[in-house]
């Protein structure tokens, strides 16, 4: 793996040098996750954007979604960005966690229920400490957008309870987190690829899936499931950082415009993404789905209680404080 990188890095190097010489430009790659119709993808074209209006001809800006420059691989590009190979990058706490640990805190089961709650924490302390995480992993972490809510769907009954989660196999993501506190709550979760979520559930295998709303219609998972409770258990953030050799080579006035374009392109990107997660729910009608809206205040507190130790689990590893910036109190 490590050999694969290397040689992946000379390769880019040589052609970003060759492109650098044709264009008299200074040639950046800004890798991301998502597809090229995502909201990540709308924000990495506003940051590109502020970056042209704030530098003129200087910075020239290639956006590569779906990890294209790690082949697919969404840790692989984390360490990219953290070698310099690719000077931009942007991905959610839940694969950022791999690398830096404490970068999963905001997902942590109903931490933040509410979009209050994210932009409270998110615009305090909770962000600022998020960043500091990320450059103690050789990044600049500039600004923080949004992947959204993960809520649940199944084959099997209406998810308004702990009582409802007994026994239903649901694929998680490979976040340990989730893994403890869907075992919590008395599901059985297991891991597996995105790409084999559909199949499973057509064909029994698993009972359960959790996603983003958007990816939840991207990936036509709602195609084949049963029921669907926006139930918001796990609020992902994504974080636009560069490499540390790119922060390194910008002049006051350049980082000034790189972090301005950050936190506006962010800005926009969270904003769309809430709109886009809007607009969704209104279309939930062109699916055969028995729809949980939303949890009232006091099955969100019954949730709360069945997960309270997965927090105790990860006390001493995170520390107090970490998850006292988010309102938690042990």
């Amino acid at each position: 793996m490590k050999k694969t990188f290397v040689l992946l890095t000379l390769t880019l190097m040589f052609i970003g040098a060759l492109t650098f010489e044709a264009a008299g430009a200074v040639q950046l790659r800004f890798s991301h996750a998502g597809p090229s119709t995502s909201t990540w993808q709308a924000g990495a074209e506003k940051f590109v954007e502020l970056i042209r209006a704030g530098t003129g001809d200087k910075f020239e800006i290639t956006i590569f979604p779906l990890d294209e420059l790690s082949g697919g691989s969404q840790v692989g590009g984390i360490e990219l960005v953290q070698t310099g190979v690719t000077d931009i990058h942007l991905q959610d706490a839940l694969v950022w966690s791999a690398v830096a640990k404490k970068s999963v805190v905001p997902c942590f089961p109903w931490l933040l229920p509410t979009y209050e709650d994210v932009d409270r924490c998110m615009k305090g302390e909770g962000g600022a400490a998020l960043k500091a995480v990320l450059n103690e992993a050789d990044v600049v972490c500039l600004a923080i957008g949004e992947n959204g809510y993960r809520q649940v769907v199944n084959n099997r009954n209406p998810i308004m309870s702990p009582e409802d989660m007994q026994g239903l196999k649901i694929r998680v993501p490979g976040s340990s987190v989730h893994v403890s506190l869907l075992k919590y709550i008395g599901a059985d979760p297991l891991t597996m690829n995105q790409s084999e979520v559909y199949t499973s559930l057509q064909q029994g295998t698993i009972d359960a899936s959790e996603n983003t709303l958007d990816l939840l219609y991207t990936q036509k998972t709602l195609e084949v499931v049963k029921y669907l409770s926006l139930w918001n258990y796990s609020y992902d953030p994504l974080y636009l950082s560069v490499s540390q050799e790119l922060w390194d080579s910008l002049n006051d006035a350049e980082k000034a415009v790189f972090q301005s374009a950050a936190d506006e392109a962010m800005a926009y990107q969270v904003k769309i993404t809430r709109e886009k997660n809007e607009a969704l729910q209104k279309q939930l009608g062109e699916y055969r789905l028995d729809v949980v809206p939303s949890l009232t205040p006091e099955q969100v507190q019954a949730f709360q209680k069945a997960v309270a130790p997965v927090y105790q689990d990860y006390r001493e590893q995170f520390g107090e404080e970490m998850f006292s910036k988010f309102g938690y109190k042990f």
